[in-house]
């Protein structure tokens, strides 16, 4: 029996209750929205306390998460404190942490009234400011990276999007006959991310936490209690979080996350070019979920994906 399964099974073995400090009373699957390959237990235990146990296999996943926890507590944020780490007896890595009360944003959004999603988006927004407003350090670059301060390896922000094709190969995407709706949507969003390449030049990078989006974000009681999820940050535009958590609520909530997501806009009130980056990285996303869908053979969530990037895609579009 291997390690999961037998962790499954409640059968934990020795390893396991060793790191937890003692043999716990239940060990509970989180089912997590990510797709980081972790497994995440709730481990119950006799001292009638909780302790999340995270197992990945990729040996070193787990080596920089104290240092960055310890950056963000600094900084006032409401994180995990790290109790145990190292590797199980198969090389895979493993972490213990204290256990946060709530559930992720995704799951009560549909419970929150006007003034407890503000209240939450307000607090997002202002925990993403702090970490902003850290002294970038000096080696510079853009891109995701397993600890604050590491080095980047890539020199522009438009970088991480690619290698960008010719204007007239997204019009001909957009305009062929028989383009696909992905197709269609692909050529706008190549137009779009053209129109964009004078404010990506201009940028520095800024450090952000690139997965507080629907998901990481803890709620009790209508109320932010904590963030997960540490394991690396972002240096670059962190109106791309903004975008990118926009593309969730559109693409995964639908209409009972609008208004969490009007209150971000508030928050973060981007203009001008800003506000039509941020529309780029919420069609960008978008549309990811939609070539997902489109290679699956998925026609249901292609018919459901197209007319929410349609519709995000307009909104960058239309931004002056």
């Amino acid at each position: 029996m291997g390690e999961s399964e037998a962790i499954a099974s409640l059968a934990v073995p020795l390893w396991a209750q060793r790191a937890l400090g003692a043999p716990p009373l239940a060990l509970e699957r989180q089912w997590l929205l990510s797709q980081s390959g972790n497994e995440v237990y709730r481990a119950r235990m006799p001292d009638g306390s909780s302790r999340v146990l995270r197992i990945s296999p990729h040996a070193r996943a787990f080596v920089h998460t104290g240092a960055n926890l310890g950056v963000l507590r600094e900084l006032g944020l409401p994180v995990q404190t790290v109790l145990a780490e190292g590797a199980t007896p198969t090389g895979a890595a493993f972490i213990v942490l204290d256990w946060l009360p709530g559930r992720d944003l995704y799951y009560v959004l549909p419970e929150l009234s006007g003034a407890q999603a503000a209240r939450i988006a307000a607090t997002v927004t202002d925990f993403q400011h702090r970490v902003a407003a850290r002294e970038a350090p000096a080696n510079g670059g853009f891109g995701w990276v397993s600890l604050f301060g590491a080095r980047r390896n890539r020199a522009r922000w438009t970088d991480i999007f690619g290698e960008p094709a010719p204007r007239n190969v997204h019009v001909e995407m957009r305009d062929r006959p028989d383009a696909t709706p992905l197709d269609h949507c692909r050529g706008r969003l190549g137009l779009l991310r053209a129109s964009l390449e004078d404010y990506f030049a201009a940028l520095t990078p800024v450090c952000f936490l690139h997965d507080l989006t629907i998901k990481n974000v803890l709620v009790k009681d209508g109320e932010l209690s904590g963030l997960i999820d540490f394991d690396s940050v972002c240096y670059g535009d962190p109106l791309m979080v903004l975008g990118v958590t926009l593309a969730h609520l559109e693409a995964d909530v639908g209409e009972a996350g609008r208004i969490y997501g009007e209150a971000l806009l508030q928050c973060w009130q981007p203009q001008g070019a800003q506000r039509r980056a941020t529309g780029f990285y919420a069609s960008l996303w978008a549309t990811g979920f939609l070539a997902v869908a489109h290679d699956a053979g998925d026609a249901e969530r292609v018919q459901a994906l197209t007319p929410v990037v349609e519709r995000l895609l307009a909104m960058a579009e239309g931004a002056a």
